[in-house]
């Protein structure tokens, strides 16, 4: 009784990947953060360079997706951005710089990474929330808004222009390797 040819529109039928990826990204929004990591380390043995990433998938790496899947699956449709998005944690120094980020850093946004450097490496409880107030208060006290000094770090850190938030990044990486890739990209200031 719910279906009738009187409910049928004349157009034909056509399946709609934009439905589909966006009720994917609803599923893996709510789904749990082990369980992804699991799919992804599945997912790898297809998908084009799928086993270097899979050499590089130490236990550390694999708790380091975990820690950021909270934030990676926020913007993802599919397990392939999920993959895509948690490239920073298997990056290794130094970064490969894409053409927008590395046009942003060679601006001013090596200077001021070099300028917060120093106030970063004090943090002694490195966590996102701490890290972010560091540099609000740094922002705030070189008259810059926060986006100005986050946009550099999400560069330095990750290579690129977008990423999960840059402070849940910089909790992920721990703070040797994150003030390491700061350095890297700081020198070029130089």
């Amino acid at each position: 009784e719910w279906f009738g040819f009187d409910g049928m529109g004349r157009g034909a039928a056509r399946f709609d990947l934009v439905k589909l990826e966006a009720l994917n990204g609803h599923y893996i929004r709510h789904a749990d953060d082990a369980y992804l990591v699991s799919r992804i380390v599945d997912l790898l043995k297809y998908i084009d360079g799928g086993e270097a990433i899979a050499a590089k998938l130490t236990s550390r790496r694999t708790e380091q997706m975990l820690a950021a899947m909270p934030g990676l699956k926020e913007r993802a449709k599919t397990l392939v951005e999920l993959l895509d998005g948690a490239q920073f944690i298997f990056a290794e120094r130094p970064l490969q710089i894409d053409e927008k980020a590395g046009t942003l850093l060679a601006e001013e946004g090596s200077k001021i990474i070099a300028a917060l450097i120093p106030e970063l490496a004090n943090v002694s409880d490195w966590t996102a929330a701490n890290t972010e107030a560091v540099v609000r208060a740094h922002a705030e006290a070189q008259g810059l808004k926060l986006g100005k000094v986050a946009q550099p770090l999400r560069a330095a850190l990750t290579g690129r222009l977008t990423s999960p938030p840059v402070f849940d990044v910089m909790a992920v990486l721990g703070k040797d390797e994150s003030i390491g890739r700061l350095s890297d990209q700081a020198a070029l200031a130089k």
